[in-house]
């Protein structure tokens, strides 16, 4: 085998090797295909278009049946305490949600975050929004009642839920139109 790489000599072209390049192909102008991709690419947009008018003009115009009523959190609460008396539930259950009830609507009536703050932390918010001080000691009492039942897992007598009841209506009734 050879190392030397092998040239191979060409030899010089001559006219009769040689031929013309060939001219273009005519190709026939068929617009049909372009014409009917347009007209599908046009009617896609105006059906976007409609669509979005259409369901903007729907928005704005709500009929009175579709509007939102407002309930305002007394009432909520007033509604949960009533189904919470007809349910019959053991004396934890009892205190765990009436307290839930009530640190709910402290939620919805006075923007605190009842829900996520210990008693201590509720009551201190709470004297913040300058509520009278004899609705502080009464849902300081109420708080402290539903938390040794909740938590040091004491068994109230049928009295208690019903004094538990009591102040939980009188705190929502009393505080429904302080503002």
């Amino acid at each position: 085998m050879s190392v030397f790489p092998q040239f191979q000599l060409q030899t010089p072209l001559t006219p009769q090797d040689l031929r013309d390049i060939k001219p273009p192909i005519d190709v026939p102008a068929n617009l049909l295909p372009y014409i009917f991709l347009g007209v599908i690419l046009l009617i896609v947009i105006l059906a976007v278009i409609w669509v979005f008018i259409h369901k903007r003009r729907q928005i704005e115009e709500l009929s009175p049946s579709e509007e939102f009523v407002v309930i305002s959190p007394h009432e909520i609460a007033f509604e949960q305490l009533n189904k919470l008396k007809d349910t019959p539930c053991d004396g934890q259950t009892y205190h765990t949600r009436i307290s839930y009830i009530i640190r709910e609507y402290i939620t919805l009536r006075y923007r605190i975050p009842a829900l996520e703050l210990t008693t201590t932390h509720l009551l201190h918010q709470l004297t913040y929004e300058q509520i009278g001080d004899s609705y502080i000691k009464r849902i300081q009492q109420f708080f402290l009642n539903c938390d040794t039942v909740k938590f040091a897992k004491r068994e109230p007598d049928p009295s208690e839920t019903d004094a538990r009841m009591e102040d939980a209506l009188w705190f929502v009734n009393e505080t429904k139109s302080t503002a």
